[in-house]
């Protein structure tokens, strides 16, 4: 599965990690196994940081259990977060007249239902529907009938739409016709399509936090499985894919790790970070 089985030339200094089907499992578990590798990472003097679509209440939970060091990215690279003080370093939003449109433009096709970020805040207009899963969406969404009416004229932080599995390649068309260069849009999760800001993706994220740490591009290592990850795996000098990502995901990694199931992050980091012959 690898093109480069071999640790990198240089020492890595940054690794970037994504949450959900990479470092998270479906239960919302971290394993003991990657918890010990990044923690390790951390004691080697390595910068470790999280990147995901979670909001930063919903992501904090986790950053908090790894334990960073490095500053989060959250909403998809829309923001870089110091938790340590408390303060937001980067922030990139979407504009409301745009938010608007996007839940006009999914009342063509009920199934997808829309979720709005905004300031913290999560908005859904069917709370039925979202039962079940708001650990991933994000913790105590708000129930507003007018998605674009609680908005108050505000940029948001980006939409967020689920959509049955086998809908998600008409809704990532649909929805990149419509917004055409105004934004982003990618698949985060099998039943997620997101629409983010210009410069809100992990790749761009990630570039901003190396730059700000000071650390060189060939000492970067980011870790991912989705679409949404491939932006990060494709800028990082060292990116690795999980097993359980999409092939044009794997396409782009320099090393394709085992499957979340058999705790794919751990390896990647015990073999390129911490330097274990396995």
């Amino acid at each position: 599965m690898s093109r480069d089985p071999q640790p990198p030339v240089q020492p890595i200094r940054l690794l970037e990690v994504d949450l959900d089907g990479t470092t998270v499992d479906h239960e919302g578990r971290i394993s003991p196994r990657v918890l010990e590798a990044l923690r390790a990472a951390m004691v080697r003097g390595v910068w470790v940081s999280v990147a995901t679509g979670r909001n930063l209440p919903s992501a904090r939970p986790f950053a908090e259990r790894i334990g960073i060091n490095a500053p989060l990215l959250c909403l998809q690279g829309g923001m870089v977060y110091d938790l340590q003080r408390e303060r937001v370093l980067r922030h990139v939003t979407l504009p409301h007249a745009l938010s608007c449109e996007l839940v006009e433009v999914v009342r063509a096709y009920p199934e997808w239902k829309p979720v709005v970020y905004q300031d913290n805040r999560i908005y859904i207009n069917d709370a039925a529907f979202f039962a079940g899963i708001q650990t991933l969406i994000g913790f105590q969404p708000i129930l507003a009938e007018d998605l674009c009416a609680v908005l108050q004229a505000r940029d948001t932080d980006k939409v967020l739409f689920r959509v049955p599995p086998e809908d998600a390649p008409r809704a990532l068309e649909t929805l990149r016709a419509h917004v055409g260069e105004r934004a982003l849009v990618m698949q985060s999760h099998a039943i997620f399509v997101e629409v983010t800001p210009l410069g809100a993706d992990k790749g761009t994220a990630l570039q901003w936090l190396a730059n700000y740490l000071g650390v060189p591009r060939a000492q970067v290592m980011a870790i991912g499985d989705q679409d949404n990850d491939a932006t990060m795996i494709a800028w990082a000098g060292l990116g690795v894919a999980m097993g359980n990502a999409p092939e044009p995901v794997k396409a782009l990694a320099a090393w394709v790790a085992p499957s979340i199931d058999e705790d794919g992050a751990a390896v990647a980091i015990e073999r390129f970070v911490l330097n274990h012959d396995l």
